[in-house]
């Protein structure tokens, strides 16, 4: 597969680890730095920009849950008051990125997301019985994301590139959201984390005629933010194949396929260790890509292979995204 010599940037909700969509509990974990040309979408690539380029992006992506049902909120909370258990109807983020090739091997860049959780509901005991409560919708711009991409190895012969990707999430996001009742939701349901959180991963690429491949692999350690919580360190790992249908037009298709898989620890407020957070996913996740000389576009469906979040918690259901670019 014939890799463009533009690495077209077009999406990004870093807090890398080179990541998952949207965190399978309810707080926003990555989506990808988007540094690939061609082929993968949620998969890093190692392809820097062009020495003097720059691109922007815009990417959006919706995570449907298979939520727990009334019933189900209120029997947990029920036979355990303590427990901390809820429900979201879907996440959604919707992402504008910048990069810019400083050399020839490294490429600078951040994203700004704006985060939506829909339909937040929540058991509550109130001294006399468990009521649920149905706390409506957050929403506001999450953290900054900033990150820079260091290629280290290239073989021109092989097509086969190796990158470092090292970079931070700031806590730029709104954290005092309110529900429908003006209380302010818990730390897990703002769009911004209030810590700050770097990460660090690798990531690979290479052709093989009409073929290329991605792998990616990477570790955000999440620090202690707003409300004193910690919302627990991810580990992600990605693999994409993306076909070319046309490797010499001058528009580009690739049919892509991909494996984006997430680990993350349980969530920690004020020194207690929640049971209902974080676990383990595994997304297949069929896409496509086109692209011009300097302009882009994808779109994928991913759908869980493994899907075990740890205790009482929604499942996912299916994840939507769908994004641009353009690059001079």
């Amino acid at each position: 597969m014939q890799r463009p010599s533009l690495a077209l940037l077009g999406h990004c909700t870093v807090a890398l680890a080179c990541a998952p969509a949207i965190s399978q509990a309810s707080h926003t974990a990555a989506t990808s730095l988007g540094t690939s040309s061609g082929g993968a979408i949620n998969t890093e690539s190692a392809v820097p920009l062009q020495q003097g380029s720059w691109a922007i992006g815009y990417r959006y992506e919706r995570q449907v849950s298979d939520r727990l049902t009334d019933d189900q909120l209120l029997a947990i909370k029920e036979a355990d008051l303590d427990a901390d258990v809820h429900s979201v109807d879907a996440v959604i983020s919707n992402t504008l990125i910048a990069a810019y090739g400083l050399t020839p091997d490294l490429t600078i860049g951040l994203a700004l997301p704006y985060i939506e959780r829909q339909d937040v509901r929540a058991p509550e005991f109130n001294g006399t019985e468990v009521e649920l409560l149905r706390d409506g919708d957050s929403k506001g711009l999450g953290d900054v994301k900033v990150y820079g991409l260091w290629r280290f190895y290239q073989d021109a012969a092989t097509t086969r590139s190796v990158a470092l990707i090292v970079g931070a999430g700031i806590p730029t996001g709104k954290d005092d959201e309110k529900t429908r009742e003006g209380e302010r939701f818990e730390a897990e349901f703002q769009p911004g984390s209030g810590s700050w959180d770097p990460f660090a991963g690798v990531a690979y690429t290479q052709g093989f005629g009409r073929l290329g491949f991605d792998a990616s692999l990477g570790y955000t350690l999440v620090n202690e933010g707003a409300q004193n919580t910690d919302l627990g360190d991810y580990l992600s790992y990605n693999a994409s194949v993306a076909w070319a249908l046309k490797p010499d037009a001058s528009v580009r298709w690739n049919l892509v396929l991909e494996l984006n898989g997430l680990h993350r620890d349980k969530q920690q407020s004020a020194g207690e260790t929640n049971s209902n957070s974080g676990g383990d996913w595994l997304n297949l996740a069929p896409g496509i890509t086109v692209a011009g000389q300097h302009w882009g576009a994808y779109a994928n469906l991913g759908f869980p292979l493994v899907n075990e979040p740890n205790g009482d918690q929604d499942k996912q259901d299916y994840r939507f995204l769908i994004g641009v670019r353009y690059l001079r």
